[in-house]
């Protein structure tokens, strides 16, 4: 495994590596196999060994100071890239997944707005409600499997739908925590005056890929991007909106089809087959664009911030 240590007491004789995995593990000094003492923020390359402790340690290039590596390498442009280069590479698995998790609970709640049932009718909300919370669950899950379709693509390697679909469900549990306390916290923010939903939507932007990457836990992920994106949050504000913009052009082009297949442009026409095919088309379309770039945009923080490659990334779904 590969990592970056923490810190080392020489006259102890003892430190911490944080590990690709994110856990941190301890060392004593006759783990180390260098000549020269390890400094903090030096790339290592350790065995484990009970209890989170670093074997047979190798420095594996000079010291590189964790600051340091985060100046002038995070690329706006290479995450856009990124993000519809893996869409195309990946299309079949992101769609499919897309389908199964965004668009068939969203016609749940289409069918529960719609004219064929009264306002009134249990019926209604409760498809409402099941409509929208599967669609809040399934955005997220839908995260983790286009990280771990993504992130295989980086490397080269095709990811099989069953393989990324078991990448996003075995993260079921914390992955639907932090849907919720994400959700509850941002739709706050943005009844407060829309400006601090705004700022946690930045701050936690990569919180998913965090859980399923790192198998951290919903607060420990919540931190996580807090720490990826500071000394980014400009730029990765600017992708929010590029992003946004799009999804406003995707809906944009639906709502044209509506109209031209006797619908409105903002939906809710009184053909309800019209807005069964492009409600959930568009939250479709948008969720992918929206999972594949947080999954380009995680995959950019780690390599500016801490020098981690799609190798070692790769190594944790090994």
């Amino acid at each position: 495994m590969r990592g970056e240590v923490l810190s080392f007491d020489e006259a102890a004789g003892e430190g911490s590596i944080l590990g690709i995995d994110g856990a941190v593990y301890r060392f004593t000094a006759a783990a180390v196999r260098s000549l020269s003492p390890l400094e903090r923020g030096q790339r290592v390359e350790f065995s484990t060994g009970a209890d989170r402790q670093a074997l047979e340690i190798d420095a594996i290039h000079p010291t590189i100071v964790t600051e340091q590596i985060s100046h002038g390498q995070f690329d706006l442009g290479r995450v856009i890239q990124r993000t519809f280069k893996s869409i195309g590479d990946n299309a079949a698995v992101f769609f499919g997944a897309a389908v199964i998790l965004v668009g068939l609970p969203s016609t749940l709640t289409v069918l529960g707005g719609g004219s064929a049932l009264t306002a009134s009718s249990p019926t209604n909300v409760l498809l409402v409600i099941v409509g929208s919370v599967l669609s809040l669950v399934g955005i997220y899950v839908l995260q983790g499997m286009v990280v771990k379709a993504a992130v295989n693509g980086f490397h080269g390697k095709k990811t099989a739908f069953g393989d990324a679909f078991d990448a996003g469900v075995r993260m079921m549990l914390p992955l639907l925590g932090l849907a919720i306390i994400a959700g509850l916290g941002t739709g706050l923010g943005m009844i407060l005056l829309i400006v601090p939903g705004l700022i946690l939507a930045v701050l936690w932007v990569v919180a998913a890929p965090s859980v399923v990457v790192e198998k951290r836990g919903v607060f420990e992920s919540l931190q996580r991007s807090r720490d990826l994106t500071r000394g980014h949050r400009w730029p990765v504000f600017g992708l929010l909106m590029i992003y946004f913009v799009l999804s406003w052009v995707i809906g944009f082009a639906v709502g044209g089809l509506s109209i031209a297949a006797g619908g409105t442009f903002t939906g809710g026409s009184s053909n309800l087959l019209v807005d069964i095919i492009t409600g959930p088309l568009v939250n479709v379309v948008s969720g992918v664009v929206a999972s594949a770039g947080v999954a380009a945009l995680y995959y950019e923080l780690r390599t500016a911030k801490e020098g981690v490659g799609s190798n070692e990334l790769l190594s944790v779904f090994d």
